[in-house]
């Protein structure tokens, strides 16, 4: 508990955790963000020290947001956050509006905390963070690393039971991300001696310090034991020094509790067992009209109970001085007791509008009628916190399905809803054992084919596609699914075919989908169905027809909106185009479709759009964007635990580290992705098997690369779907079977490129690739120096790179060979393709690159940063918001936070303020 009305007390015994937490304020008002995790027992103390860092920090004129989670704020999305920064003067200026997704309510957050802390140093505390909401829990995932370079700091404490909760698994997450990690122990002896010298109020004798001891340095419990003895007069004060009289002490905190009631007047002891019932602060009227006595009436109760320091005012209300006070008291009342209090406080809470989840808790403790309401408001309340917080859902319905009985009519929708919630929040392996065991109890067929649906769409979306697969199978084989259920089912299919390498299949139920859901209004389906159609055509090679499925797609979404548009088809349309060489239609594609997923929220679409603008971004040569877009995808991926959309980032990392030259950066991300893929997420085989023969390449020999990759050879004249995505790919696959000495699997190389060049003749890049691919395999110059011209013709600048490289090492001209090295090494130093720079330097002899006019004054650290980096430290270090310069250099806000992380790690910076110093130290002139 956090009360900042509660005046400051003596810390005894906490100087190096005090210190810590005060440096931390410190480093927010001299501008620095960052994370403080403070994990400890309950009663050891981590309010207190809360308490007095907050203290510090008003002090130092730093703003503060302070507040202690309840475990009932569960069922209020963001709660926790919310109910924090509603402290702050002047407010954050944020608004939620009604039916916001995730990500918006985040993205908006996020802005007004940059806006805020821009003006004034911002420390948010939390306390008892394990109760956090699943919302503000997945708020602070995200936004700790996206405020790092803001003067935010955020302080948690936890303890480190129960295991489980979205606010546990965001304290475990955030220790093991590397953030600062201050662990609380007991009190030493000499800390308990003065403790209990603070509560008497006179020095102590060792009678005291006996009878402290059997509380293990535990201060709530050593706090509240010598209290009570000296409230009920077994603590006596003579000559200035105290002493324990009496034989009937407490043996434990439940009996110091006990003694420390019967120390008060009957009356308070029945405030404090009425109030006891509530797990949150409570009003006055609320315990008035729980006990039938007018609220006036109340007062000298509640001074005493205050006096006795068993309640303290809160902010929010009245509370106990912590919970273990309030459960040791409640454990005072006897079941009737109990139960009638329960159910006054079902109607009082219902009455004063409280979340139904709180009224909810009252009635499952009021008997049999009360659980079967229970039931409902549960069921109730968790469809209505699901898009918030679906993990929090689901436990809501796990909850009511633990109290309803098992031949209960309604067990069968929750079950149903339940399966489905589970699956949002990525617990699959609950949701198929929930689903089977319902499917064995027999349904009716429309019930069956819709948690059948349920499934197939978890699974898929969990990249777990063959089980999806599976699912979706039975359910078309169940009699009489109405046809809209079908077109669902089928859209669902498609995709999960197609990530299971059935490209035909993909196609096949891609059109039912798209014409079963035009034919019954399922919009949404036959926008899906069409991208897998975009999907398993580019992957044929029919790039043609890729964009026109896509563009289809794009079409009906525009026209009917709905859950149409929520399909961000745009993704696919923004994919064909680059495949046909359109890199600015694509670019602007892909910009329309993220500013339309922002406005409307829909978090699952922002990995997809990280992932395919890297590959953009790649095929132009713009490695360093290219590494932050895909990094911020990860992140995003991993913040909404959706792993199957980190795997392909991973793999594009992994391929990017390889172009860098840093292979061991490379090998890290590709164990990553291997992790998840052990795990049964799968993904398209130039994702992940691609990406392992890249490496091995560079690490192990075209050899091993090639025995990973025969796989993807042989499948190339069904399967050209690298080449079609980059036709750079065509030399390298021709490169490394050559190298192998396989050369059957070289030609089937070439064959596929040229085969793909005729389908798509107005594809320039997929006949320059041709050309390299036999101009290589064949060692003939006039097809590289085609390949080398054509490729001028397009923007994929680190192809160009490659015929160049190949062209200049069989050149029958040295003069022209030079020239073309030279113009190669020019390309791949621009573009901080080191790999290849290290290789033709070597290989070729060129002129080392020299580098642009320094706009900062020689030898400065600023020479270290990439080009796109230090665009993005001029223009923070000149006072602009991470999502000002978001919008000024037309990137996302993700890759932003990605660019600067990479800045301040590089130059040892701790945040933007230093920043700023050194640019204005070092800089020259105008930034280029």
């Amino acid at each position: 508990m956090i009360p900042l009305t509660l005046p400051h007390s003596a810390t005894f015994g906490r100087d190096r955790e005090l210190a810590v937490l005060r440096r931390a304020v410190t480093g927010a008002a001299d501008g620095f963000g960052g994370c403080t995790v403070l994990t400890g027992s309950s009663g050891i103390g981590k309010s207190h020290l809360l308490r007095a860092t907050a203290e510090c920090a008003q002090r130092r004129g730093v703003a503060v947001a302070a507040r202690a989670a309840f475990e009932l704020d569960k069922a209020a999305p963001l709660i926790t956050l919310q109910s924090a920064l509603q402290q702050l003067q002047p407010a954050v200026d944020w608004t939620r509006e009604d039916g916001d997704a995730q990500y918006r309510i985040i993205e908006r957050l996020g802005a007004a905390l940059e806006d805020y802390a821009a003006q004034r140093p911002l420390v948010i505390v939390i306390d008892d963070a394990q109760w956090m909401d699943e919302l503000s829990a997945l708020a602070v995932a995200e936004l700790v690393p996206a405020l790092a370079s803001s003067p935010v700091r955020w302080i948690f404490a936890h303890r480190p039971a129960p295991t489980g909760t979205p606010g546990q698994q965001l304290m475990e997450r955030l220790v093991r991300d590397g953030h600062e990690h201050v662990v609380l122990g007991a009190l030493d002896d000499d800390a308990v001696r003065r403790l209990c010298a603070q509560v008497v109020g006179a020095d102590v004798d060792n009678t005291v310090l006996a009878l402290a001891g059997f509380c293990d340095g535990n201060p709530l419990q050593v706090e509240q034991l010598v209290r009570t003895l000296h409230l009920t007069g077994q603590i006596v004060v003579a000559d200035g020094v105290a002493t324990v009289v009496g034989e009937e002490l407490p043996s434990s905190f439940i009996t110091i509790v006990d003694q420390m009631l019967h120390g008060l007047s009957s009356d308070a002891q029945e405030l404090l067992q009425a109030a006891s019932v509530f797990g949150r602060p409570f009003g006055v009227e609320s315990v008035a009209q729980l006990l039938e006595v007018r609220p006036a009436t109340l007062l000298k109760r509640i001074k005493e109970a205050t006096t006795a320091k068993i309640l303290v005012d809160h902010g929010e209300g009245l509370t106990f001085v912590h919970d273990l006070v309030r459960l040791a008291v409640y454990g005072t009342l006897n079941s009737a007791v109990a139960t009638m209090l329960h159910r006054q406080a079902a109607a009082i809470t219902r009455a004063e509008g409280r979340s139904p989840i709180e009224v909810a808790e009252h009635l499952l403790k009021t008997g049999r009628s009360g659980s079967a309401e229970a039931v409902t408001i549960l069921h109730d309340a968790a469809l209505e916190v699901a898009p918030a917080a679906p993990s929090t859902a689901a436990d809501l319905i796990l909850h009511a399905l633990d109290v309803i009985g098992e031949h209960d009519p309604g067990r069968v929708r929750l079950i149903a809803d339940a399966v489905g919630l589970l699956a949002s929040a990525g617990r699959l392996e609950r949701a198929h054992d929930l689903g089977e065991t319902a499917l064995l109890a027999g349904l009716d067929p429309r019930t069956e084919a819709q948690l059948l649906l349920g499934l197939a769409d978890a699974f898929k979306h969990a990249g777990q596609n063959r089980t999806a697969v599976e699912y979706a199978d039975r359910a078309l084989a169940v009699p009489d699914v109405p046809d809209s259920v079908r077109a669902k089912l089928h859209a669902v299919r498609a995709h999960a075919r197609f990530y299971s390498d059935d490209l035909r299949g993909a196609d096949e139920d891609g059109e039912r989908a798209t014409e079963a859901g035009l034919g019954t209004g399922e919009y949404a389906a036959s926008v899906f169905g069409l991208t897998a159609r975009s999907l398993a055509a580019q992957a044929e090679g029919r790039l043609d027809d890729a964009h026109g499925h896509a563009e289809r797609a794009t079409g009906i979404a525009d026209r009917v909106r709905g859950d149409a548009i929520h399909r961000h088809p745009r993704i696919w349309l923004g994919s064909a185009q680059a495949g046909l060489d359109r890199f600015d239609e694509a670019e602007q594609t892909y910009r329309r479709g993220r500013e339309t997923s922002e406005r409307l929220g829909t978090a699952w679409s922002t990995p997809l759009w990280h992932y395919y603008h890297a590959g953009l971004l790649t095929a132009r040569g713009q490695l360093d964007d290219a590494v932050a877009e895909a990094e911020a995808g990860v992140a995003v991926a991993l913040n909404m635990t959706a792993y199957a959309l980190a795997v392909p980032l991973l793999g594009m990392l992994t391929r990017l580290a390889v172009l860098q030259g840093d292979l061991p950066q490379a090998q890290a991300h590709l164990a990553h992705l291997q992790r998840r893929t052990a795990a049964g997420t799968t993904a398209a085989p130039e994702d992940i098997t691609w990406s392992e023969g890249v490496l091995q390449d560079a690490v192990a020999g075209p050899g091993t690369a090639l025995a990973t990759l025969a796989g993807m050879y042989d499948a190339l004249p069904a399967r050209p779907a690298l080449i079609a995505q980059d036709p750079a790919t065509a030399a390298a696959l021709v490169h490394i079977a050559a190298k192998a000495g396989d050369e059957a699997r070289a030609r089937v190389a070439v064959a596929a490129a040229r085969r793909l060049a005729e389908r798509n003749p107005g594809v320039i890049s997929l006949a320059a690739a041709a050309d390299h691919a036999e101009g290589l395999l064949t060692g003939d110059p006039w097809l590289l120096r085609a390949a080398v011209e054509r490729f001028r013709r397009t923007p994929r600048r680190l192809a160009l790179a490659g015929a160049l490289e190949d062209a200049a090492l069989n050149a029958a001209d040295p003069e022209q060979g030079r020239a073309w090295a030279t113009e190669a090494i020019a390309i791949v130093t621009e573009c901080r393709a080191e790999r290849a720079r290290r290789r033709l330097e070597f290989a070729l002899g060129g002129p080392k690159a020299t580098s642009e006019a320094a706009a900062f004054r020689p030898g400065s650290p600023l020479h270290q940063l990439t080009r796109a980096e230090l665009g993005v430290a001029v223009w923070v270090a000149d006072g602009f918001t991470n999502r000002q310069v978001a919008a000024e250099l037309f990137l996302s806000r993700h890759t932003v936070d990605s660019h600067l992380r990479k800045i301040f790690t590089k130059l040892g910076l701790r945040g933007r303020v230093e920043l700023a110093q050194l640019v204005a130290r070092d800089r020259l002139g105008p930034a280029a």
